[in-house]
C-alpha cells in the first residue's frame, strides 16, 4: 500500500489505515473485537473481554458497534461486520461471528498481510550519541 509518491506502508499500518478509511469512526476497542472474532468465530463476549483485558461491558459495547444497525442491541456506528447470536444450549450467552461484509473486510486485511512489508525493512540510520 502506498501513501503519496514513493511512500510504502508496512502490513500493520496498511491494515490499520484500511480500517480507518473503511470506518473512520472505529475505535481501537472495536478493531480488537473485530480481529479477535475473525480469529475465533463463535467467541462469547465474556471470553472476548478476557482476551482484550477489559470488562465484559466494554467488550459488549465494542461488539455491538460492529453489528448491523437494525440488530437487537446495536450501537452506533452499526458497521454490519459482526452478528451476535445465542445458541440453543446457552440462551443467555452471546456468540460473535463475521457477517459476509465482515468476511470481505478480513479478506482485504489478509491481502495486506500477504504483501508483508516489515516495519524495520529500511536500514535504520546510524546515530552517534553525544
Amino acid at each position: 500500500m502506498t501513501d503519496g509518491p514513493g511512500r510504502r506502508r508496512n502490513s500493520l499500518l496498511a491494515c490499520l489505515t484500511f480500517l480507518r478509511q473503511t470506518a473512520p469512526q472505529i475505535t481501537v476497542s472495536e478493531m480488537l473485537v473485530f480481529l479477535y472474532v475473525a480469529e475465533n468465530g463463535g467467541i462469547r463476549v465474556k471470553e472476548l473481554s478476557e482476551l482484550m483485558g477489559t470488562t465484559p461491558a466494554t467488550a459488549s459495547r465494542a461488539a455491538r458497534a460492529l453489528v448491523s444497525k437494525g440488530d437487537l442491541g446495536a450501537l452506533p456506528p452499526g458497521l454490519g461486520w459482526l452478528i451476535m447470536a445465542s445458541n440453543d444450549r446457552e440462551k443467555i450467552s452471546r456468540h460473535l461471528y463475521l457477517t459476509p461484509l465482515g468476511l470481505e473486510v478480513v479478506q482485504r486485511l489478509d491481502t495486506f498481510i500477504g504483501r508483508a512489508q516489515l516495519i524495520g525493512a529500511a536500514a535504520a540510520p546510524s546515530f552517534r550519541v553525544v
